[in-house]
């Protein structure tokens, strides 16, 4: 912990450190010794998950799943990331793999729940050539090819009128 009672002198008239405060530094409110410890923290970076997703995505699908995938009945297309829905199940089953993963180590039945209760269920939407994300899409003649091209128009959305509660 940083010692309060000696601030670096580097610190002293820096905009993001703010003024000193004036006083004894014993006065100072736990909000204002917080203030003072972060002012030397380096901010946290988000890490971008977004290449491991792909990475995955690539595996998951080209080595896993259709391998053994019905290739008649199941919807598949090219440009899946064009599908909000396609990309929001992949994404909440990349990130729940990642958890199982990590469960694994104190669970062993973490990555065999993660197969019940998340991929299959997903991917039982994501491939139905019916009513899945890819029905209108063909796997070797691209995104919407059975449509024209055209997209579907999504549900329409009114907000609520303020002050609205629900019943």
């Amino acid at each position: 912990m940083a010692d309060l009672d000696e601030p670096d002198a580097s610190d002293v008239g820096d905009p993001e450190f703010g003024p000193l405060p004036t006083g004894d530094l014993d006065e100072l409110t736990d909000e204002e010794r917080d203030a003072l410890n972060d002012a030397d923290a380096p901010e946290e970076e988000e890490f971008d998950l977004t290449p491991l997703f792909l990475e995955w995505v690539e595996e998951h699908l080209a080595v896993v799943e259709y391998t053994h995938s019905d290739r008649n009945t199941a919807a598949w297309c090219p440009e899946w990331w064009k599908h909000p829905e396609a990309v929001e199940r992949l994404w909440a089953s990349f990130e729940a793999r990642q958890q199982a993963r990590i469960d694994a180590a104190e669970r062993a039945d973490a990555l065999s729940d993660w197969w019940l209760t998340h991929w299959d269920r997903h991917a039982a939407i994501l491939f139905d050539a019916k009513a899945g994300p890819f029905r209108r899409c063909d796997r070797n003649l691209g995104h919407l090819h059975d449509s024209n091209g055209q997209e579907e128009q999504r549900v329409a959305y009114y907000a609520p009128p303020e002050g609205w509660l629900r019943a």
